[in-house]
């Protein structure tokens, strides 16, 4: 029997048994083998894309309030003399500016106070690596400016802009004067030391899309920030924006070959609690629904080993015949990758559809009436076919160990 005769037999017992009796080219076992693949594909690939959805709306959160890329020194002592950096940043195309980050006490008229993390800022240069501090109209995630507006010559003469966490909490309101107070008592009186207090008008109301941000954060004058922290020049770091947030690590790399004598780090340092929760859900939720795939994996193997069982002595024959174990192993092979690639196929399409439905439609929602986030990534769906492959192979490998024991003369003198 020729090489090129065998597969096309092979092939052709393969689809043959695949059929069994039903006229729809497969039996219903093994439909129910190709539906249990397809499920476990397409959660794979929709959960796999939700995850990056979510990771992405995260990235894109965290930049827009606290830039992409932060220099700062190695030790943490401040930069003096930052202009030059900043001038050394602009000319190779990023944008920067300075910070000085204190955690003050805020309160309101009221009386009513709470902790803040405030960020003393150049307003001139800080809306250029902030999406913050830009009208939210202006920003398609409605992450920005909700009241009010940045006016640089005010706010640097005595403005604050609050969180819309922290403005609610407090019942703050535009024009509202706030007393920001330093925890640390640092100033000598005839009462004994007292705190550095500063009064500011609240010009601007923001909103982060972090609750955790909206509830902490106020930006305040660069010039205020100072005072609090001891500073006459100095800065605690620079915040520096790309413009091209998808390869953030590909610009941090170049930015740190700029910058050797500096500590550089990007959007995922920032909150790493955070970032790194998100990364490892996404492989834990991976790794779970695997087990889907597993079970179908199963079923795969039950429906392999009762077809071996039943046709054993069709096997002994066609072993008569000239088949091999090789061939026969190859005949079960065959079987096994074309309902995985069936199943495969349907279980991507299924996916790839409601991927499509929902990033053009925002047809599930979810708190605050955001849209469940999806970014469809070429990798996931490498990595799922890969993994779909190689359960499938590891499935079959007990079936093909039963080929090992026919006997063709035994199975035909049984049978005779």
């Amino acid at each position: 029997m020729g090489k090129n005769h065998n597969n096309r037999s092979i092939s052709f017992v393969a689809r043959r048994y695949l059929a069994g009796k039903s006229r729809m080219g497969i039996s219903r076992a093994h439909l129910l083998t190709i539906g249990g693949i397809a499920l476990g594909v397409m959660a794979l690939i929709v959960v796999s894309s939700v995850m990056n959805g979510m990771r992405n709306d995260i990235q894109k959160r965290i930049m827009g309030t606290l830039s992409e890329i932060r220099l700062s020194a190695h030790k943490g002592e401040p930069l003096d003399d930052y202009q030059a950096l900043i001038d050394k940043i602009n000319a190779v195309g990023y944008a920067a500016s300075p910070v000085v980050r204190q955690e003050l006490l805020i309160r309101s008229e009221s009386g009513t106070a709470t902790p803040a993390v405030a960020f003393g800022i150049d307003a001139k240069t800080h809306p250029q690596v902030s999406s913050v501090l830009i009208s939210s109209r202006q920003n398609e995630d409605l992450q920005g400016i909700i009241a009010g507006a940045l006016d640089s010559e005010s706010f640097d003469e005595g403005g604050i802009i609050l969180g819309a966490g922290i403005a609610a909490d407090l019942g703050i309101f535009l024009d509202d004067e706030v007393l920001l107070i330093s925890p640390i008592f640092s100033i000598p009186s005839p009462f004994g030391m007292l705190p550095h207090l500063h009064s500011l008008k609240v010009q601007a109301i923001f909103n982060a899309g972090m609750p955790e941000y909206d509830q902490n954060y106020v930006f305040i004058p660069l010039s205020v920030a100072q005072s609090f922290a001891g500073y006459s020049t100095e800065i605690d770091y620079l915040e520096i924006k790309s413009g091209d947030r998808s390869y953030s690590k590909k610009h941090l790399k170049k930015l740190s070959a700029m910058f050797k004598d500096y500590k550089l780090e990007d959007w995922g340092d920032f909150d790493a609690s955070l970032y790194g929760a998100i990364r490892f859900e996404k492989y834990l939720m991976f790794v779970i629904l695997l087990f889907m795939f597993v079970i179908a994996g199963f079923n795969l193997t039950g429906s392999l080993l009762k077809i071996i069982t039943q046709k054993k002595p069709e096997l002994g024959l066609l072993k008569a015949l000239g088949y091999n174990e090789r061939d026969l192993r190859q005949l079960f092979m065959m079987q096994a990758m074309m309902l995985c690639t069936l199943g495969i196929a349907l279980g991507l399409i299924l996916g790839s559809v409601m991927l499509f439905i929902q990033a053009k439609t925002g047809l599930v929602k979810l708190e605050d009436f955001m849209t469940l986030p999806v970014k469809i990534q070429f990798s996931d769906y490498l990595l799922v076919i890969a993994v779909s492959y190689l359960i499938t192979w590891l499935s079959i490998l007990l079936p093909l160990k039963q080929l090992s024991g026919i006997d063709a003369v035994k199975l035909i003198r049984k049978n005779a």
